[in-house]
């Protein structure tokens, strides 16, 4: 217990410094609340009209993302397995990726591919991780590259709706890769 407040207490002071108080404000209404409540905060959610990226959501969550008309999860949490719960929606994708690490690019060409599967067919999907700051929004950014975004855009994007993302060193090496894979010609999965 006291572990975990250490680092939380290390995270939010990485937070303030880095991000400032204004964004690390918006940090902890948009964690907290989905924390006390198990309902993502689409309002921080949303990235495009068929892309939502954030935290871990819980039964009443999944109701609440299934009444919005999303029925397609990627899940990026290495801790916690949708399917396992009992939370797993009618498409579910699960590419377990340990906390601040990326997923690895067999990971993100499988998430991109599902991803555009679900859109392809006219439906949304919710791509989320323990909080959504890192390994979420690094699925997200594969997916808009893959798309013609370049990483710089498609980073720009997520945080216009989660501004306190924080993409760890090793998803942006990973991002970067990626990237590089799709501007080389190699994209078309």
């Amino acid at each position: 217990m006291i572990d975990a407040i250490k680092k939380g207490w290390n995270i939010l002071c990485r937070r303030i410094r880095d991000q400032g108080i204004r964004t690390s404000l918006l940090w902890l209404y948009a964690r907290g609340v989905p924390l006390l409540t198990g309902i993502p905060l689409l309002q921080f959610s949303q990235v495009t009209s068929s892309i939502f990226v954030g935290p871990q959501y819980r039964h009443n969550g999944l109701k609440y993302l299934q009444k919005q008309g999303i029925h397609a999860v990627v899940n990026l949490r290495i801790e916690k397995d949708d399917a396992r719960l009992g939370l797993a929606p009618q498409y579910y994708c699960y590419l377990p990726t340990i906390d601040d690490q990326a997923p690895s690019m067999e990971q993100l060409f499988s998430g991109v591919e599902f991803i555009q599967r679900i859109i392809d067919d006219g439906g949304k999907v919710y791509i989320h991780c323990g909080a959504g700051v890192g390994r979420a929004p690094t699925m997200a950014a594969a997916y808009l590259i893959s798309t013609g975004l370049s990483l710089v855009d498609a980073l720009a994007l997520i945080k216009k709706v989660r501004p306190f993302i924080y993409i760890t060193p090793p998803q942006m090496d990973t991002l970067i890769r990626f990237e590089q894979y799709y501007l080389r010609g190699c994209g078309n999965l």
